[in-house]
């Protein structure tokens, strides 16, 4: 393990040391983290911790009551914290090659601070000096990502900035992207309360990139946050501003969509990227970029971020402007900026980052051959396309719109940098927030907690869902006084295998409305799992009064029929089934595994041989062979077990076979047949 390794590990293990309320031991290992530092700021504040513990101990030893003693104990642990980030970033910042220590011996060795940033942004307007404008964007990421824990003037003059009406709102959503880069670098209390004090902001754009940088940045700090009630309290006060919970709903969701990006680059590349390229010229100039593999969007645009601008870090957070310098000369004529530039990249369809991908493509093209393309545009399918592209946006909705771009931007950086090995991945995490969270508070609304809980269950994460109706049980949200809210509860506990706890959400169900179908059928199911055919039935036929023509019943009430061996009964619904809907595969499959079950195996054939002559499934071909084998067709058993082993594969086939094995004795197959079969199968 190299120098630099071992140091991360051991700030690692003195954070776990601290946290598990070994204080002493945590202190020897700061002392020895800080072995060739000239920090004398570290030393005195190492110090000033270690003498404070020495002396709590000799009280305590002493048997001296003290009535504050565990606060100070906490607000040592919280000191050596803070003070373990800055002696790791102390021995590091020398040597390190980091992208975060290259940027911060830069930023060392510059004079510039944000005071005199802010006034050269405000400035901006007036003079339209471009070039510095970029240069003060980069230093300005710089500076604050890399600067290690703040006070409170460093606080200060960053809202200052960002409350400035003479700093373009653009800049100050890229200020908000590097407090939030830096936050995920190391833990800052101060951070923290500046994001809360930004959420509050005019500025949509910044208010969404605030609350989204305390989603994502505070996930890797659950476990510290109790020694920091001063930023708990901070996110607990904006709980009492509708608008910000309202804002925070639409960055949860844009967060959680994240977890759909393969589906989303599937259309994209099948759906959107098609329309785009639809006009024939331009489909020719980019269809190589775009289009030369087959992998889906994400890979595609991989192939897009290498241009210099995405080298500098700060371009990945930056929001699309066609007067971004890099852009202007990307794509050249001013006709054609503007009619490719408002008509296409200024879409909903892109994020930020890919905008500027595709913006930057164009700097592949000659210049003559732009300049025809400027003439062979058809403006009637870009207006179609970015009509498309409207319709295809959350609903036109400037907060929505805005947090879903930013999520993206985010997962394009994290996913896609070429030093992004080097960050924590947010998206690792799988980003619920409503539990669990620093920012849960501001989630824990009616609305809130309907829409997450109603996404969770409808994406098919049962687990997460059923934490998310507890906790709307537990809150006695309105909705849980819904019929239809405990079944979806039973239906998550069910998909989970919780089944005497779906069994309960059930009857709560049908307390609140009585004889439903649905919470009769699905509770069937539980008690037909738990061993319970004989209540399972009852609650059928009951369902039955309710629907007597209703055939998938018939069939539900048949299986549950064979589960208390009544095969004749469970033929008799099967039969009825196939004479009122013949070709029916659900019910040839459950008359021939009944009838195989009865002992009419000559019936168990007949019907297995009319799923094989259609789509058979694997279990079709296992289960025709059992019929075939205690038939004594030993060779047509043995070639629909192989088409089975084909299909399922052999430790699959293998298992499921042998739970079959007693079935096939009590059939009368001896049990020195089994070597032999498995042998022929082979």
């Amino acid at each position: 393990m190299g120098v630099e390794e071992d140091i991360k590990k051991r700030a690692q293990h003195i954070r776990e040391l601290l946290l598990s309320a070994h204080l002493k031991e945590a202190l020897e290992q700061i002392q020895a983290q800080m072995s060739g530092i000239s920090d004398w700021s570290a030393s005195s504040r190492f110090e000033d911790i270690d003498r404070s513990y020495r002396y709590m101990l000799q009280y305590y030893s002493q048997g001296s009551p003290d009535e504050h003693r565990n606060e100070v104990y906490r607000q040592l642990v919280r000191r050596a914290l803070l003070l373990n980030d800055d002696v790791l970033q102390a021995r590091l910042q020398p040597t390190s090659m980091l992208l975060y220590y290259q940027h911060l011996r830069s930023t060392q060795s510059r004079t510039e601070n944000i005071e005199g940033l802010r006034l050269a942004l405000e400035s901006f307007a007036e003079l339209g000096d471009t070039d510095t404008h970029e240069r003060n964007l980069g230093l300005l990421f710089d500076l604050i990502w890399t600067n290690g824990e703040w006070n409170s003037s460093d606080s200060a003059s960053l809202l200052e900035l960002i409350d400035s009406p003479l700093v373009i709102e653009d800049d100050s959503a890229l200020a908000i992207s590097a407090v939030t880069l830096s936050l995920m670098e190391r833990f800052d209390p101060l951070k923290c309360i500046f994001l809360c004090q930004a959420a509050r902001s005019l500025s949509t754009t910044v208010s969404v990139r605030a609350l989204t940088g305390l989603a994502v940045a505070l996930g890797g700090y659950n476990d510290i946050m109790p020694y920091f009630p001063e930023v708990t309290d901070a996110i607990r006060l904006l709980q009492d501003e509708p608008d910000i919970c309202e804002r925070m709903l639409k960055v949860q969701m844009s967060l959680l969509l994240c977890r759909e990006t393969k589906e989303i680059d599937r259309r994209m590349r099948e759906e959107f990227i098609p329309t785009m390229l639809r006009n024939p010229k331009l489909g020719d100039l980019m269809r190589e970029e775009l289009e030369r593999d087959d992998d889906v969007y994400m890979s595609t645009f991989s192939n897009l971020k290498n241009y210099p601008f995405f080298r500098e870090i700060h371009n990945w957070f930056r929001i699309f402007s066609i007067d971004q310098p890099d852009v202007r000369k990307a794509l050249g004529d001013n006709t054609l900026a503007t009619t490719i530039g408002k008509s296409m990249l200024s879409s909903g369809i892109f994020c930020n980052s890919d905008k500027y991908s595709i913006a930057l493509t164009f700097s592949q093209i000659p210049r003559e051959q732009r300049d025809m393309l400027t003439g062979q545009i058809n403006e009637e399918a870009l207006e179609a396309m970015d009509e498309k592209a409207t319709s295809a946006s959350p609903a036109g909705a400037a907060e929505t719109f805005s947090a879903r771009q930013y999520a993206h931007d985010l997962y394009r950086f994290f996913n896609l940098f070429s030093r992004r090995h080097e960050f924590r991945n947010p998206f690792d995490s799988n980003l619920n927030l409503l539990t669990d969270s620093p920012v849960s508070p501001l989630l824990q609304t009616t609305e809130s907690e309907q829409a997450i809980a109603a996404w969770l269950f409808g994406k098919n994460y049962y687990d997460e869902a059923v934490q998310a109706f507890r906790l709307m049980e537990s809150t006695a949200h309105p909705y849980s006084t819904d019929y239809r809210f405990y079944q979806q509860l039973g239906y998550a506990l069910q998909r989970t295998q919780s089944y005497n706890q779906a069994l309960e959400a059930y009857r709560r169900s049908d307390i609140l409305q009585g004889g439903n179908n649905w919470t009769l059928r699905h509770s069937a199911q539980c008690l037909r799992v738990l061993g319970q055919a004989d209540e399972a039935l009852e609650l059928l036929l009951q369902a039955e009064k309710n629907s007597p023509d209703n055939l998938s019943l018939q069939i539900q009430i048949g299986d549950c029929l064979v589960d208390l061996k009544r095969y004749d009964d469970a033929l008799t619904r099967f039969f009825k089934v196939d004479y009122l809907k013949p070709d029916y595969p659900k019910a040839w499959r459950a008359i021939g595994w009944c009838a195989f079950l009865a002992g009419r195996t000559d019936k168990s054939i007949e019907y297995y041989n009319k799923l094989l002559n259609a789509k058979p499934t694997a279990n079709d071909c296992l289960n025709a062979g059992h019929a075939y084998f205690v038939d004594g067709n030993i060779q047509r058993a043995v070639s629909l077990y192989r088409q089975s082993r084909s299909m399922m594969g052999p430790d699959e086939f293998e298992a499921e076979f042998n739970k079959d094995r007693p079935i096939l004795a009590s059939k009368g197959i001896a049990e020195q047949d089994f070597p032999l079969l498995w042998d022929l199968i082979e």
